[in-house]
Parts: structure tokens; sequence; C-alpha cells
């Protein structure tokens, strides 16, 4: 009689249980559970931004006579449909359900939308970007133009300055020689005309050293010009340092072009889109099939447990003496193992046939128990049991104690293995298998 456990003996034995896992299966657990939690959180991240994306770019879809959100809400729809296709035409295979490939070409269409959104708002932000870097550059250029322009202006007027400036000169020279070798007295006239010609080019250089002023002070706000530009630029920074990187690497440039600038920040934002969209179209569904994988390991371990837990029964009973009196199952079988309407027998059939599917060594090991025992069987029916009275295995009169003729003639030993026919030894047939353990006499003899 199994002895009663006391609390402070099943909580040793908890405790001992719990050692054990914690020793054995402990780090497993906790490297697998930490790796689902990682894994899911990087999904839960991803589709929570691409979310966000697709709410702001549907929105901009929408025309005047469409509420946006109504845009918006389709894009939702389409980016969790693209982030579970996948897994459902998973779970249609694995439980072989129809409509895998339904899954599959609705999620390609989905899919395909949701990444034109992400592309859409990166190129959006990215045209923002290039507009401002090439505004703030126009402005530079625009400057320089206008005081180059200025200034060559300026330049021409001084020498159209000097051009008239020295026609006046001349012609007043021209009058001074003829006052001075008419031979009248006319000093006071050449003197006039001295004055003149003085205050005429004194005039035209106080006009070039305007004209000089101006420039000097074009060229200064060129350069005050050119200084806020770069300044603005800078504060601006209206090109992220790693698209000018990546420029600088593709085109081998210090100083690249603005639109060798956005082909690069275009190719890292497809890569970025491309990569963000991988994360939640096929991240689920591989986290899925290594769900679906642990629960079929965990499903066979507790299966081979429960297996494991049957046999180690079965033997318990097959060694219990309950099995020896068992309230008339052996003296049934046994009856109509020996009144069999095989011509020949296999011991394997004999098992599947009249015991239930019994191994015939331990078959075997129940008959001589039983033996041991002076099992008793009934007292035959003539009807029913003629064959085994025929063969002098049981009585219509009596009862008769289980003997080894009993155990030789289901396992076609001794008196009852097979006989030679013609030379040749008959094989006992595979009888029985499958075959329902009625007590009729009609059971086909097989070759």
């Amino acid at each position: 009689m199994e002895q009663k456990l006391t609390r402070w003996d099943k909580f040793a034995r908890g405790a001992g249980r719990a050692a054990t896992w914690m020793g054995s299966q402990f780090a497993s657990f906790f490297a697998t559970f930490w790796l689902y939690i990682i894994l899911w959180g990087v999904v839960a991240m991803a589709f929570t931004v691409l979310l966000y994306i697709d709410g702001i770019f549907s929105r901009s879809l929408a025309p005047d006579s469409i509420n946006p959100l109504s845009f918006q809400a389709m894009g939702w729809a389409y980016r969790f449909f693209s982030a579970t296709f996948l897994m459902a035409a998973t779970r249609c295979a694995l439980k072989g359900v129809p409509g895998k490939w339904t899954f599959r070409a609705l999620g390609a269409f989905a899919s395909v939308i949701v990444c034109l959104h992400a592309f859409g708002f990166g190129f959006e932000a990215l045209s923002d970007r290039r507009d401002d870097a090439m505004a703030v550059r126009e402005i530079v250029e625009i400057a320089e133009t206008n005081n180059t322009a200025l200034i060559a202006t300026l330049n021409a007027r001084k020498a159209q300055i000097d051009t008239d400036t020295d026609k006046a000169v001349e012609a007043l020279n021209a009058e001074i020689t003829q006052y001075i070798t008419d031979g009248l007295n006319n000093d006071d006239l050449a003197d006039d005309s001295r004055a003149r010609r003085n205050a005429l080019q004194d005039q035209a250089m106080a006009d070039k050293r305007a004209i000089d002023d101006q420039v000097m002070q074009l060229v200064t706000s060129g350069a005050q010009d050119r200084t806020a530009a770069v300044e603005i630029k800078t504060e601006s920074t209206a090109w992220h340092p790693l698209f000018v990187g990546l420029a600088q690497l593709s085109t081998w440039n210090k100083v690249p072009s603005d639109w060798a600038i956005y082909i690069c920040a275009i190719v890292f934002i497809v890569f970025w889109v491309l990569l963000a969209e991988s994360l939640v179209i096929f991240l689920p569904e591989r986290i899925y099939l290594m769900h679906m994988h642990d629960a079929e390991r965990a499903r066979r371990s507790e299966a081979s447990k429960k297996g494991h837990e049957t046999r180690k029964e079965k033997e318990a009973v097959n060694q219990d003496d309950l099995q020896i009196e068992d309230e008339g199952y052996w003296t049934s079988r046994i009856v109509k193992a020996l009144n069999t309407g095989y011509k020949t027998r296999k011991i394997k059939g004999m098992c599947d046939t009249y015991f239930g599917g019994i191994e015939p060594v331990e078959l075997r090991e129940h008959m001589h128990r039983q033996i041991d025992k002076r099992l008793e069987l009934p007292t035959a029916d003539a009807k029913k049991h003629t064959r085994a009275i025929d063969r002098g295995l049981l009585s219509d009169e009596r009862k008769t104690y289980l003997m080894q003729d009993h155990v030789d003639f289901i396992f076609a030993e001794g008196d009852f293995a097979p006989q030679a026919v013609n030379g040749k030894d008959q094989k006992p047939p595979i009888g029985g298998d499958n075959v329902d353990d009625s007590e009729s006499n009609n059971l086909p003899a097989t070759a």
C-alpha cells in the first residue's frame, strides 16, 4: 500500500523538481523568452513607425472632396494586412486549409502599396531639403551676379569719363595754343581756358573717385553677402552629414553637388524603407514558425512523456498479481484461442487476435504464471467450443486445468507445431490481425 505523503514531503519533492528544472532548463527558457521579447519588440517598433508614415502620406493623397481620414484608415488596413498575410498563408499551409495562395497574392499587392507609402514620405522629406539647399545656393549666385554687373557698369562709366575729359581737354589745349601764338595780347583768354581745363580735369578725377568708392562698396557687400549665405547654409543644415558623406564617397569630390547628395539620399531612403518593411512583413512569419515549432516540440515531448508513463503503467500491471486473478480475462481469452478456427497459426496473429496485441514473450510469461496458479478453465460449451473439445484441450463435462499442452497449441509448438507436407514445412500464416474478438467458429483460414 502506498504511503501517504506529508506536507513536508510534498514540499521537498516540489522543491527538488524546481531545482532540477532551474539547473537543466531555466537557461534555455530564459534565453528563448528574451529572444521572443526582443523580436516582437522590433516588429512592434517598426510597425508603429510605419503606421505613422502611412497616416501622414495617406492623408496627403486625399482630394478636397474626400475626408483625409478615410485614406488614412485604408492605408492602415493595407499595413495591417501586409504584416499578417504571410502568417495567415503559413497557417493555411501547416493546417492544410485552402487559401494560402490567395493570402500571398493579396499580400504582395498590399506590400507594394505600403512600400510606396514609405517611399513617398521619404522623397517628400528629401525634396524639402533639396529645395532649401538649392535656394541658399541660388541666393549666393544672384548676389554675386548682381554685384559683378554693377561693378562692370561703373568701370565702363569711368572709361567714358576719361574719354569725354580727354576730348574736352584737347579742345581747350587748342584754344590756349591759338591765344598764345596769334601775336595778340590774349593772355587773359589763355588763362581762362587753362582755368576751365583744370576745373574739367578736377571734376573728372572727383567723378572717378566716387565710382571707385561705389566699386569698393559693392566688393565689400558681395563678400558680406557670401559670408551671410554660408552662415545661413551652415545654420540650416539642409543636407544631413550622412548624405553628404555618401555623396563624397560616390563622387570622390570634397564638395559634391546638391544633385549628387540628393541621389545618395534617395538610395539611403530606399534601403531604409525596404529594411523596415521587411521587418514588418517577413519577420512576424518567421517568429510565428518558431512558435509553431516550439509548440510541436512541446507536444511531442508531452506525448513521449505520456507514452513512457503508459508503458510504465502497463509494465506495472503486467507484474501485478491482479493480472493473474483477472476475474475471467485470461480464462475467456485462452478458451477463445483454444477454439480458434485457423488451421495453421502464427503466434503474432494469435496475440493480436485473442490477447489484445500483447508481445509473445509477455504472453508466455503470463501463461506460465497461470499454470503455476492452477488456473481452471470452465466447462466447455459443446456448441461454441467444438474445435477445442475435439482437440482434447477442453471438456464439456468438467473443468480443465491450464497445462503446457494449451501453451504449446497457442504457440504452435510441440505436437501442435507445423507438420511437413510433401517434404516441406507448412508455415503458419499471418493469423487474425485486427480480427474481432468474437466467439465465432467461422474464422477464415489463411494460406
